[in-house]
């Protein structure tokens, strides 16, 4: 999204929950209580549901924003699990691949029949999970962010999926101190970052194979489909069996 070449302002108040990740342009996010943060390329601007803030957009006519918007509820339970952040601008950064995910996302709201919006919805949820995790991971230490990387992918490789003490171990820390750096990287306990890359492992499964629930559940490491189910339905708000019929439309 594009915003005019002269220099303005706007005062706003959202019902839901809006964002914008800032592509190029710069500007002055300001809270009702005076708070100044200056906005520029690689910014997360978030509009808290209820928040009254305004932004101005400075005249240099380049502007650019990826704008996403959902629902108060959803942002309030991310932000609960800290998947989402509370604070109103956040500094992810810029990447090539951040960008061309945008553009990817854009075209999908623009082509995609109606049957599949609440498909894209899960998408952009997780784009902007995604968005904030990378601004936590830009204020560690080299030497911890290589060190949780890797206890990110041991974590979530398929079909595995090894317990955090098993990790913990393989790293050569306690399992306490384990348990605290990857939660301060992750804001996650190692337990509940590994069940959504179950859950997202499964996505790829009811998508791409033809396997049964009960069979998927087993290979993402919960006990039975009704168990698997319910995971995520709680984590994306519809059944693995929508899902997957949603998709296939």
């Amino acid at each position: 999204m594009f915003k005019p070449d002269a220099s303005f302002s706007d005062s706003l108040r959202f019902k839901h929950y809006g964002a914008l990740y800032l592509l190029s342009g710069r500007g002055l996010y300001e809270n009702e209580y005076g708070r100044r943060i200056p906005l520029y390329p690689g910014n997360y601007i978030q509009r808290l549901p209820g928040v009254s803030h305004s932004s101005t957009v400075y005249s240099t006519g380049d502007w650019l924003e990826f704008f996403i918007c959902f629902d108060a509820e959803t942002y309030e339970h991310l932000a609960a699990l800290d998947l989402l952040s509370r604070e109103p601008v956040i500094h992810p950064g810029l990447s090539s691949a951040l960008f061309q995910q945008s553009i990817y996302l854009l075209d999908c709201m623009k082509k995609w029949p109606n049957e599949k919006l609440p498909f894209l919805y899960l998408q952009l949820q997780e784009f902007a999970i995604s968005l904030f995790q990378r601004s936590l991971h830009k204020q560690m230490d080299p030497g911890t962010q290589i060190l949780m990387q890797k206890a990110s992918e041991l974590l979530c490789t398929p079909p595995d999926f090894p317990s955090a003490q098993k990790v913990a171990s393989d790293l050569e820390l306690s399992y306490e101190s384990f348990r605290k750096k990857f939660k301060q990287y992750f804001r996650s306990s190692p337990a509940a970052y590994q069940l959504n890359s179950r859950i997202n492992y499964s996505k790829t499964l009811l998508i791409n194979t033809d396997k049964t629930l009960n069979e998927i559940a087993l290979l993402c490491h919960f006990s039975d489909a009704f168990a698997f189910s319910k995971a995520f339905k709680k984590q994306y708000g519809i059944s693995p069996s929508h899902f997957r019929m949603m998709y296939l439309l």
